[in-house]
């Protein structure tokens, strides 16, 4: 009534409130296919700035439903704001070298703050803390260069300073909602990152297992195991080969074909070549099955 009188409003509101205001129909929760997004095998980016309770207890939620796919990179709050500038550039070196190493690998890569809170002795000295810990994930971000799958940022002051200052966008597509309150933007074609989706998750927003949630759908699909893949191979009749491989051209070489093919293969380590190439052979031919575009049930590792 008092809008049809002439009165407007300034609402501050979570991202919800659009929806219920005009009119739009619940939707589920967008997810990559949903944006008709290619597959994508960099990992993605988790960065949590916010030291609300709340986040915390979701960060907790987030490491023991996601251990075996997530990698963790804790920031050292006091190395970044307590320690001296030769120190606090070495935190962040650390943790860009890391981020960009498991990105790279595929790995969805959760960077965040530790979670004991560190105050100074008057207000303007933990302002200051406050500002270096933000300037320092900032700066971890914009110094990262491998293009992840998704960008996350917890916390409110976090996912405006990275959008803006980490990624310099300075537009962006909203899509929908990663989760009811929690909006999913599209970066602009002007950012670090052109189109690359951005969840931007408040601090306060959500149950315990939210942030796990969305992790966990925007996750790469889970590799099939090999019994899996053999047991699909039988009902559907088809045969799935097996080669065995010495050395990095060989299993290129595998991926190559099975790529060219859509088809699925394993990659064999004989105990001869495995001692010959050690760890390195074996750590190759897992990064060669985790970052495989096999359309259907990808690449597996077998050791005879």
């Amino acid at each position: 009534q008092a809008e049809l009188q002439g009165k407007r409003f300034l609402c501050r509101t979570a991202a919800s409130f659009v929806s219920a205001r005009i009119g739009i129909k619940p939707k589920p929760p967008i997810r990559p296919n949903d944006l008709g997004l290619k597959r994508n095998l960099a990992g993605g980016l988790i960065v949590v700035g916010s030291y609300v309770p709340k986040t915390t207890k979701q960060v907790d939620k987030l490491r023991s439903q996601c251990a075996q796919s997530l990698r963790v990179i804790e920031v050292s709050v006091e190395m970044i704001s307590l320690k001296s500038t030769e120190e606090r550039d070495q935190e962040i070196s650390r943790i860009v070298e890391l981020g960009n190493a498991y990105i790279q690998s595929g790995r969805d890569t959760l960077v965040v703050t530790s979670r004991q809170l560190i105050t100074g002795k008057t207000p303007e000295e933990s302002l200051e803390i406050n500002y270096k810990v933000s300037s320092a994930l900032v700066e971890i971000v914009r110094r990262i260069d491998s293009r992840p799958r998704y960008i996350l940022a917890k916390g409110g002051i976090t996912s405006s300073d990275l959008a803006t200052k980490a990624l310099e966008a300075r537009r962006a597509k909203v899509m929908g909602q990663a989760l009811a309150g929690v909006p999913l933007w599209q970066l602009g074609p002007e950012s670090r990152h052109p189109g690359v989706p951005y969840i931007v998750f408040p601090g306060n927003v959500g149950d315990n297992s939210a942030l796990a949630e969305v992790v966990q759908n925007w996750a790469c699909p889970s590799r099939s195991s090999t019994k899996e893949l053999l047991l699909n191979a039988e009902k559907s009749g088809y045969a799935v080969g097996a080669f065995n491989v010495y050395n990095l051209e060989g299993i290129e070489a595998v991926i190559a074909a099975a790529e060219a093919e859509e088809s699925p293969a394993i990659l064999q380590v004989h105990p001869s070549s495995l001692k010959q190439g050690g760890v390195p052979l074996v750590a190759c031919c897992i990064a060669a099955a985790e970052r495989a575009n096999v359309r259907q049930t990808e690449l597996s590792m077998l050791k005879e």
